[in-house]
């Protein structure tokens, strides 16, 4: 695990989480690796920190390569933005949460692909190999920004991954989804996963952000008012830069900081650190989960360096 000082102290987004105050003092330990389930990555940009998106094939097979053109469809701006937020360098103009973790980048989104209102959504045949990959690859973490149409048996695959996961210890997290309605799907609705829905600058969950007895009962609510982070190349930028907003953010916020806590902790059984960021289930009531607290959260690693404040 590494140190780091530069921190986003003045942004908004990591004042309300704790982040501020966790990636002053760590920046991720390469043992601790994400799969990330989103568009493909344009790893060109130069923005992102070296070596984090690299050291395991299925990185480099999936990954956009550095020498190709890269391309600037939705389903790409997705993946990098997300990446960004996670893998990016602290100096880079984004929320660079873990930049010493690994990010495994296993793309489930195609561009022009059919979607809610433009956004791309996966196939749940690719979404399920997706997951099972990372798993076979041995990340920790597997980060799910993206939603996917489907019913009845086509599901099936869905759950019989993320039930792998959950054998393996693999802590996902995976986004509520952005259409502002009540209710769950096969990956919000799985009993192991994490669901995060978003909130504004205050707190408050913000309206689009989907709610409902999974989200209330295993979840937790993140900052999802945009925010930039890492786009694909262009010609006039050097290193360019997009905008990333909705239950997406939430989601890679909350990634970021179980990164960083495990980071602490490597040992740590995923398990005891699900439960550090959610609490008892038991003890939940309502739609609206609590708001992602990242330092009680990295406080849950026995050698955690965070000092308690009063």
């Amino acid at each position: 695990m590494h140190t780091e000082t530069v921190g986003p102290a003045d942004v908004v987004w990591s004042r309300i989480t704790g982040l501020d105050r966790v990636m002053a003092v760590c920046d991720g330990d390469p043992s601790i690796t994400i799969g990330l389930l989103d568009g493909p990555v344009d790893s060109g940009n130069p923005g992102f920190a070296e070596e984090a998106l690299t050291g395991a094939a299925i990185t480099r097979a999936h990954t956009l390569s550095g020498d190709t053109a890269a391309s600037d469809g939705t389903a790409t701006r997705h993946g990098t933005a997300v990446a960004g937020v996670l893998a990016a360098q602290r100096s880079s103009g984004a929320p660079a949460i873990c930049p010493g973790c690994r990010v495994l980048v296993r793309p489930v989104l195609a561009d022009g692909a059919d979607g809610d209102e433009g956004h791309p959504v996966a196939r749940p045949e690719d979404l399920a190999a997706g997951i099972a990959e990372c798993v076979a690859a041995g990340v920790r973490l597997v980060n799910l920004s993206a939603g996917f149409v489907t019913a009845g048996s086509q599901n099936e695959p869905v759950r019989n991954a993320l039930d792998l996961a959950a054998r393996r210890g693999v802590i996902v997290v995976v986004a509520a989804g952005n259409s502002g309605g009540l209710g769950g799907s096969p990956t919000v609705s799985h009993p192991s996963v994490v669901p995060v829905t978003s909130c504004d600058e205050t707190g408050r969950p913000l309206p689009g952000g989907n709610l409902g007895i999974s989200v209330g009962r295993r979840g937790v609510r993140a900052p999802g008012t945009p925010v930039e982070s890492l786009g694909p190349r262009s010609a006039d930028l050097g290193r360019p830069l997009t905008t990333l907003s909705g239950t997406s953010l939430s989601t890679a916020f909350v990634t970021g900081a179980l990164a960083l806590a495990w980071s602490a902790a490597p040992s740590l059984p995923g398990a005891v650190l699900q439960l550090a960021l959610t609490g008892a289930r038991s003890a939940r009531r309502g739609i609206v989960p609590p708001l992602l607290d990242a330092v009680s959260l990295y406080r849950a690693g026995p050698l955690s360096t965070l000092e308690h404040r009063p």
